[in-house]
């Protein structure tokens, strides 16, 4: 059950629409607002901030949209699926459930530092594009920087413990509520994650789970191949034990 009083620091709402569409059996429908008539012999249920409606009158009604309560709605959505493991109600070894299955649990959340650097190139990448662009001979690093200049949903990488194990994952950065900078407030809170995994098994240490050219940069194989030497900020993030990887759909405190 979500608190009240929540609040939500992350929600991927394409992915969330297309589960429940499939979870109902049914398209999802976004209702941007409604259009009620009001008269003297219709009773109206819906109570609007100011009063109720009354007399004969015409009103248009927007959708003030409440993330709290899709989360809320989603989860009780997958409640009871042989597909859906809750571990803030009951004990699961996360070892054994399998690709493609959605967990929620209550953890702890941390950004690589090795990230750090990487976020700062973000931040200045105005100020690379002027003083750059115009420096640039080579074809390739001419692509390199397009590509990476026109991208704008970058991923964050996060790591994320679950009792012993250990989750990888990477954040959408316009499904993100707060900024960048906020993150570090919440690597001592506890907080609730929903998310779908997304590997078979778990994943052996020895293998990135972050790639700053590709999640990044959003360079395809061909130009992270044409890189020869990498800088700092742009090498593979690994983890220091085996781990399993996830896509977080919301995270809330």
């Amino acid at each position: 059950m979500i608190g009240i009083f929540g609040n939500v620091i992350y929600y991927d709402d394409k992915k969330i629409s297309e589960y429940c569409s499939v979870i109902l059996g049914q398209q999802s429908l976004k209702v941007k607002e409604y259009e009620v008539l009001s008269d003297k012999s219709t009773k109206l249920d819906l109570k609007f901030i100011g009063g109720d409606l009354k007399g004969s009158k015409k009103y248009t009604a927007e959708v003030q949209e409440s993330l709290l309560y899709n989360c809320d709605n989603f989860e009780k959505s997958l409640n009871g699926r042989d597909d859906f493991f809750d571990f803030t109600t009951k004990e699961f070894d996360i070892k054994t459930i399998g690709r493609g299955n959605i967990i929620k649990f209550n953890g702890y959340m941390f950004v690589p530092q090795e990230f750090d650097i990487t976020q700062t190139i973000q931040r200045f990448k105005p100020f690379l594009m002027d003083s750059i662009s115009s420096e640039i001979v080579n074809e390739t690093e001419k692509q390199v920087f397009k590509t990476f200049f026109e991208s704008t949903d970058t991923k964050i990488p996060i790591i994320l413990e679950l009792d012993d194990a250990l989750m990888c994952s990477k954040l959408i950065s316009p499904n993100m509520l707060i900024e960048y900078e906020d993150l570090e407030e919440f690597e001592e809170l506890e907080i609730t994650i929903v998310a779908r995994v997304t590997s078979t098994s778990l994943v052996g240490k020895n293998k990135p789970f972050y790639d700053p050219l590709k999640d990044f940069m959003k360079l395809n194989r061909s130009l992270r191949r044409s890189i020869d030497e990498r800088t700092e900020g742009l090498y593979e993030i690994y983890t220091d034990q085996d781990y399993k990887t996830i896509e977080v759909l919301a995270i809330y405190q």
